[in-house]
């Protein structure tokens, strides 16, 4: 957790320095610091997958604006940054014989936690539309495009409330859970001024192949997101 604040205050520090420079040219450019909080979803899972508590992202990071016509009011733009996510839900992985499982949990009353957390490099690809000008810092804006990130850390954590859960263990960490290191999805991010709405499709499944071959019910599993978006100038 040290080491990702310290991150975050450095993307901060860089970023900030960094835009304050290019406002110097005439010939602007949207270079934008953002900052997304999200409520987390996973789409194409079984029936009985549930998920319970508040499920978050959070990303911070920074894009490179391209415009693209004189006006420079259409645009691509290029980003590198960073997330942490979290899926609160009632499937359970652990580990038996050296051999990772899952199995879904059906009464939620007998665990307290069961929570996948990961954190992610992303890099958002973005087709940009907005109506500002060098002198207009408050403007309507569509942004459509396609974020890839990497998968750097995970684990799971289970928590449970009872004395005894048949084939579960009552309380269990596991590092580096069986997810596609890579995951692509479609982003679109709308709205004016600071505020705006954000939205994550994923298009790769979540868990890797040769764990879902034993596990097909949870071949699908894709991610979901959807919150706020905020542009730092």
């Amino acid at each position: 957790m040290l080491k990702f604040s310290n991150f975050i205050l450095f993307l901060l520090f860089f970023f900030s320095s960094y835009a304050q420079l290019e406002n110097l040219d005439d010939n602007y450019r949207e270079d934008q610091i953002y900052f997304g909080v999200f409520y987390n979803s996973l789409i194409n899972g079984p029936s009985d997958l549930n998920q319970n508590k508040f499920s978050s992202s959070i990303s911070l990071g920074f894009i490179r604006d391209i415009p693209i016509n004189k006006e420079r009011n259409f645009g691509l733009g290029l980003g590198l940054g960073l997330s942490t996510s979290s899926y609160h839900n009632n499937l359970n992985i652990s580990v038996d014989s050296n051999n990772l499982e899952y199995l879904t949990i059906q009464d939620s009353d007998i665990f307290n936690k069961n929570k996948w957390a990961l954190n992610e490099i992303e890099f958002p690809f973005e087709i940009r539309w907005r109506t500002s000008t060098l002198e207009n810092y408050k403007f309507w804006r569509i942004y459509f495009g396609i974020k890839t990130s990497y998968i750097f850390s995970s684990k799971s954590v289970y928590e449970s409330n009872a004395n005894e859960v048949s084939g579960l263990i009552r309380n269990e960490k596991i590092r580096d859970l069986p997810f596609n290191k890579f995951q692509t999805g479609f982003t679109l991010n709308a709205g004016n001024n600071t505020w705006n709405l954000g939205l994550y499709l994923g298009l790769q499944p979540l868990f890797k192949d040769n764990f879902i071959k034993k596990n097909q019910m949870i071949k699908n599993i894709k991610q979901f997101k959807v919150g706020l978006v905020f542009y730092i100038f």
